[in-house]
């Protein structure tokens, strides 16, 4: 089996074009962190920022292939794709990223002062800078052609995200015992639930 389907030249560009601008939320979350103000942090979250990003390279890694003509169905297929996967990444993590404010950190950690923020992409999932990040992966893959990568790159990127959850979930409930629990029982971790 080929490591690349073939792609449409616009859907690599199309996907580089918007990883600018995902990786200019990044920098504008990291700009606006306030100085660390007590509270407690988990250094054993590096693993899992660890096996996430492995997760997401794994995802780029390997050959592509740009020999779809540009207005063929399945080459505006693949724009559409990372359009769709690309735009929901940049939404979900600017939006999360704007809601936490002060609260936002890329190691597992909690301030004195902070908040338990349960509005915005909050209220649907707790994690949603994962599921942004998720989109990015698939995002990469599809632009890329890369079908066969995910089958590693993906249970790589949930394992590492299963690390940081479980870590951020355990620091969250022991700051705000009975309110985080509450929030838990009614908000899914990673993935949307689907409402009738």
């Amino acid at each position: 089996m080929p490591l690349a389907l073939p792609v449409a030249e616009p859907q690599i560009w199309l996907f580089w074009a918007l990883s600018l601008i995902f990786f200019a939320f990044v920098l504008r979350a990291i700009s606006r962190r306030e100085r660390e103000s007590g509270g407690r942090s988990d250094p054993r979250s590096r693993l899992g920022i660890i096996l996430q990003s492995i997760g997401i390279g794994l995802a780029g890694i390997g050959p592509f292939k740009p020999m779809l003509p540009w207005l063929s169905l399945s080459g505006l297929a693949g724009d559409l794709g990372v359009l769709l996967l690309m735009g929901g990444a940049i939404a979900v993590f600017a939006s999360s990223s704007t809601a936490l404010g002060k609260n936002w950190s890329l190691e597992a950690r909690t301030r004195s002062d902070h908040q338990l923020v349960r509005t915005g992409p909050y209220a649907v999932v707790r994690h949603p800078i994962y599921l942004g990040m998720l989109l990015f992966l698939l995002g990469l893959a599809v632009a890329m052609g890369h079908w066969l990568q995910l089958l590693v790159a993906v249970p790589l990127f949930l394992a590492g995200t299963r690390v940081r959850t479980t870590i951020e979930d355990a620091l969250l409930k022991r700051q705000f015992g009975n309110e985080f629990e509450d929030y838990a029982r009614t908000t899914p971790a990673l993935i949307p639930r689907l409402r009738a």
